[in-house]
């Protein structure tokens, strides 16, 4: 062999290793090192080294196998199903010469086609087997031939029927689509990871893949993943056109494809394209690019497949530009359980339509990997379009004398000595004034007690006045105090210490959660607060009664034993009891009297004498559920102004009754006089 055919052997092998690298992180391990532009470059690159040198063929190649293959001996517990239909890749292209190449291709080979234009959603490919209108198992793509038995998880799915509607579908049905979280619920997802010291996810695909494998379907139902579908494999099937298919696919109950466009032209499927890159920022999910289809089955049939691709589909992917711009400075945050995160502050840049001047750099770890030095110049994406991410740094921008960056040693706040716990190094001291600062935020949070008007500038400078020190002091704050804090004048004093007021009437699970304890999340504090009448019975729970409660594990009950164990905690509680917060089901009637109490209401409009999140607050008080969307467990919609579909929909159910602001008013106000009777 030649100097020449060596170096090209030597070449392909790197890139398969390389890629089969990155496949195994993305779809095993739910994690990614390059970007998707990266990755399609180096596979084009490999493939065209292999086209030319065939004696150089392994079938094993990234450019022939589907996916990152089945999971790893890390699953050992899982159920692999073999796929009765293969499960294809899609051919990528960011070019739209090539993508009017292949079109121009399929044109000449079958006549004159229409294609279907959809959107390409980033999520998780499905495959859900039906039998007699039943949905029998889901398995995800794996190596397009064997995949994943995640059938019970996607049974929480609610826009996945566990049985079709109406009657007009063939006894055996394959229909595929892709499972995907919401960009809201993954903000709030983090959010809630950054509450208790968590890394946060980087980006919806990879959440949406993670979350189809966790064992507590609770979990996974709690996470509100979504699914829309677009393929349906059968024989006898009533419709024989992709487009015809998302009309029966509505029909048997499925999200489908709403944005999709038959297109035939060029300059139909270019804007198409182009319409959808400038506005997908404004989808409630992430897309990655557009997927154009011929229409026709028949079509479809006569062109085939290649060992990986679909002949008669191509997806366009949008090219998401990384942005440079250079690392200004790195601060070290302590969170409120004291987990250090260590914060990138770079030269403001826009991406995907914000304007980014912090970026997170996760941990030490990171830190070492990325080898990050000072004055820096980065290059930034975004995760899913919505977390800004370094992605690598360009080195040929690098000052001679930059100094590398390294990890705090202690603290940034009380100067204690940092542990490592998890790949994350924390501070250890529970009074360092960061930790206290964020254990008061938590608990004013919307989520928590939601007292408006005192935010995170507010609670530093009380700290500093020596006004505030722990959670239990907000309620003895008195109005000269704040106003001796610079720029606080009567006006907004008034209103902190009203809405500090306020905060009494919120129920036990929240007053509960505002406390901070470690993995004690909404969902956790609801679940302890309906088992445990009042705190009191909390604190002297042990150990095998919390891990007893479905949803509670070793770790949580240990963090809430090692809570209420440290005198200082049950003084505070004690404090707040005596302030009038609610730590007990203190209201309850008889029943069959109350109006509210296990009744479900639905809020939609403007309220004008009361904020959304109070007006839920207070029928949780009374006994009630808030839904944020109509459903048949409704009784109530609240109507207020500009109201939205949910009346519409609430109108259409029967057992539902529409209620106006006033006449819901009164309905609280003789709840609350009926308890006050009661008690």
């Amino acid at each position: 062999m030649d100097n020449r055919k060596k170096y090209i052997k030597e070449k392909i092998e790197k890139l398969r290793k390389e890629l089969s690298e990155y496949n195994y992180q993305y779809y095993i391990l739910d994690t990614y090192n390059v970007s998707d532009y990266e990755f399609d470059k180096k596979l084009r690159e490999l493939y065209l080294l292999e086209k030319e040198n065939p004696e150089f063929y392994d079938p094993t190649s990234p450019t022939i196998r589907i996916g990152g293959g089945v999971p790893s001996k890390k699953y050992g517990s899982t159920i692999i199903i073999h796929h009765k239909y293969k499960m294809y890749s899609l051919q990528n292209t960011y070019s739209k010469r090539e993508l009017m190449f292949w079109k121009n291709k399929i044109d000449k080979s079958i006549s004159s086609s229409s294609f279907v234009c959809e959107l390409k959603y980033d999520g998780v490919s499905i495959n859900l087997i039906y039998k007699n209108g039943l949905l029998t198992n889901a398995v995800t793509r794996g190596d397009g031939e064997k995949g994943e038995n995640v059938t019970e998880n996607v049974r929480t799915i609610q826009s996945i029927p566990i049985k079709l509607s109406g009657e007009n579908y063939p006894t055996y049905l394959e229909i595929r689509g892709e499972i995907f979280i919401p960009k809201n619920k993954f903000i709030e997802i983090n959010i809630e990871r950054k509450k208790k010291g968590k890394i946060p996810y980087s980006n919806p695909r990879n959440t949406a893949s993670g979350t189809l494998k966790i064992k507590d379907k609770k979990e996974v139902y709690k996470r509100t993943l979504s699914c829309i579908v677009y393929t349906v494999i059968g024989k006898n099937l009533p419709f024989n056109t992709q487009y015809q298919s998302f009309k029966y696919l509505q029909n048997w109950g499925f999200k489908v494809p709403e944005t999709a466009m038959i297109c035939k032209t060029k300059k139909e499927i270019f804007h198409f394209m182009d319409y959808w890159n400038r506005w997908k920022n404004h989808l409630p999910y992430h897309i990655d690019g557009i997927v154009l289809k011929v229409n026709e089955y028949q079509k479809q049939y006569l062109l085939g497949c290649t060992n990986k691709y679909p002949r008669w589909a191509i997806s366009y992917k949008f090219r998401q530009k990384l942005s440079e711009t250079k690392l200004l400075n790195i601060k070290f945050q302590v969170g409120r359980t004291g987990i250090i995160t260590p914060v990138a502050y770079v030269l403001p840049t826009q991406i995907s339509g914000t304007v980014v001047k912090r970026v997170s750099l996760y941990n030490d770890r990171f830190i070492q990997k990325m080898d990050l030095h000072y004055g820096d110049s980065i290059f930034l994406e975004k995760g899913g379009d919505i977390i800004p991410k370094v992605t690598k740094i360009n080195v040929k921008k690098r000052l001679i004398n930059a100094d590398p960056i390294f990890f705090l040693k202690k603290c940034p706040s009380c100067d204690s000595s940092l542990r490592k716990k998890n790949k994350l190094l924390y501070c250890p001291n529970r009074n360092c004034p960061y930790q206290r600062i964020g254990k008061i935020k938590h608990f004013v949070s919307v989520r928590a007690m939601n007292i408006q008007g005192i935010g995170s500038e507010m609670i530093q400078k009380l700290y500093k006045n020596g006004f505030l020190y722990r959670i239990s002091d907000l309620y003895r704050l008195k109005r000269e105090e704040f106003l001796q804090i610079k720029g606080v004048k009567e006006k907004l004093t008034d209103k902190i210490i009203k809405n500090i007021e306020k905060s009494k009437y919120n129920s036990y699970y929240r007053v509960l959660y505002g406390l901070g304890i470690p993995h004690v999340g909404e969902y956790i504090s609801k679940k302890l607060t309906e088992t445990f009448p009042d705190i009191n019975h909390l604190i002297n729970a042990d150990y095998n009664i919390l891990t007893s409660i479905s949803g509670i594990g070793g770790k949580i009950a240990k963090s809430i034993s090692t809570y209420f164990s440290i005198m200082e905690n049950k003084k505070m509680v004690e404090k707040l009891i005596k302030y009038g917060l609610n730590f007990s089901k203190k209201y309850s009637m008889i029943e069959g009297k109350s109006m509210i109490e296990g009744k479900s209401f639905v809020f939609t409009g403007k309220l004008s004498c009361m904020s959304r999140n109070i007006a839920k607050n207070m029928v949780e008080i009374l006994g009630g559920k808030v839904f944020s969307t109509v459903n048949n467990k409704i009784n109530f919609i609240v109507v207020g102004k500009n109201f939205g579909s949910k009346l519409e929909k609430g109108m259409k159910k029967d057992n539902v009754k529409i209620l106006t602001e006033d006449i819901f008013i009164e309905l609280l106000k003789e709840e609350k006089k009926e308890k006050e009777i009661q008690s």
